[in-house]
């Protein structure tokens, strides 16, 4: 059988996450090749495409005009994503966008329908939905493993100087759109939807504590869930460890996911605690278990998973791809990378106005950036 025709992908940004991630698992597919690089700085530009053997574009034109480019992954300042997904959607071109997927509602919505109108893959860059332990999660709990899901909280924190970043955008709420919330918290916000399903509403308290530009560097979210479960996120910008975890709470059992690090407090990159029977177990729990002694089987308890540690990145780059030679809607879409911006802009509005804020956001939803 002949071989299918590697996808070429074309870069727009030439920062820190391209060098990382995007990169070498664009060159490790074995599905896809990297063809070349735009970024506004054509010296960094020049730099990253040298490092990777492929080449540099001058303009975003450019890149987007050439025939060997199949599909653009997008990683520049949030207040660019538009500019870049809408006119890489007129250009034929599928996208992988960096999350956030813009910067409010309305600029999301137009690269939504700008991908729609052109018939391309529209994807966001939620790769904690690959992790292992979370795709075993996910399976628990759609198969009800876990009963009735009733209540999440998640944290996720990191100091601003661990991230080697090409520089300090993120704390330019011109370009990014917020900081704390839109680069860390919305992770969990989208880990949320992908486990337990829709928000309805969020109250958020958002403030600014340690970093020498006036932004969001302490968040904590309060949020309704459409099947009646509360949730509670948490993110800040100092905390010299990295804080992660992430707790769903069931009728039948619970799940503690550990994905970004493990610490003193995590037993495992996944655990589950459930009463059922070892006969009564799936494979993937049954075969984790290990008794206290051979002849003895599970009574009930926790089980702790250690599974292959895959890189996310890899993982979402695959389903990009995957997504582009079938057709499909992809796992982490553009209507997720929506849903998420109601949420941070929802959670801005909350704190402006000090309560709880329904979503979905009305299509003219205001957006107001809190002041700290």
């Amino acid at each position: 059988m002949a071989q299918e025709k590697q996808l070429g992908i074309g870069l727009i940004g030439a920062g820190a996450i391209m060098r990382l991630s995007h990169i070498p698992t664009v060159m490790k597919s074995g599905i896809a090749k990297l063809v070349g690089i735009y970024d506004p700085s054509r010296e960094r530009a020049d730099a990253l495409a040298e490092s990777s053997g492929s080449r540099s574009f001058e303009t975003l034109d450019a890149l987007l005009d050439s025939r060997e480019i199949d599909a653009v992954i997008i990683a520049t300042p949030n207040n660019r994503h538009e500019e870049a997904a809408v006119a890489a959607a007129k250009a034929g071109k599928h996208i992988l966008c960096e999350k956030p997927l813009a910067i409010d509602i309305q600029s999301a919505t137009r690269i939504v329908k700008a991908a729609e109108e052109a018939h391309v893959v529209l994807q966001v860059g939620f790769n904690q939905r690959f992790w292992s332990q979370v795709q075993i999660a996910k399976q628990l709990i759609d198969s009800g493993f876990i009963g009735d899901v009733h209540a999440f909280r998640s944290v996720y924190s990191e100091k601003a100087s661990a991230y080697p970043a090409a520089s300090r955008y993120r704390y330019d709420l011109a370009q990014s759109g917020g900081a704390t919330i839109i680069d860390l918290t919305i992770h969990r916000i989208d880990l949320a939807r992908h486990l337990v399903g829709d928000m309805t509403g969020v109250f958020a308290e958002l403030s600014h504590h340690v970093l020498p530009e006036k932004v969001d560097d302490n968040v904590w979210l309060l949020t309704r869930f459409a099947n009646g479960a509360r949730g509670g996120l948490s993110s800040d910008r100092y905390s010299p460890a990295i804080g992660d975890g992430t707790d769903l709470y069931g009728t039948e059992g619970s799940i503690h996911i550990a994905s970004e690090t493990l610490n003193p407090f995590h037993a495992a990159p996944l655990a589950v605690y459930t009463e059922r029977k070892a006969a009564d177990l799936p494979d993937v729990l049954r075969d984790a278990h290990y008794p206290d002694a051979w002849w003895n089987t599970f009574e009930g308890g926790w089980i702790k998973i250690f599974p292959p540690r895959k890189s996310p990145y890899a993982g979402q780059f695959a389903e990009f791809c995957r997504c582009i030679q079938e057709g499909a809607v992809p796992l982490a879409s553009g209507i997720d990378g929506l849903r998420a911006q109601e949420v941070v802009q929802g959670a801005y509005i909350s704190k402006n106005e000090g309560r709880w804020v329904d979503l979905p956001l009305p299509a003219d939803a205001p957006f107001n950036l809190p002041s700290y």
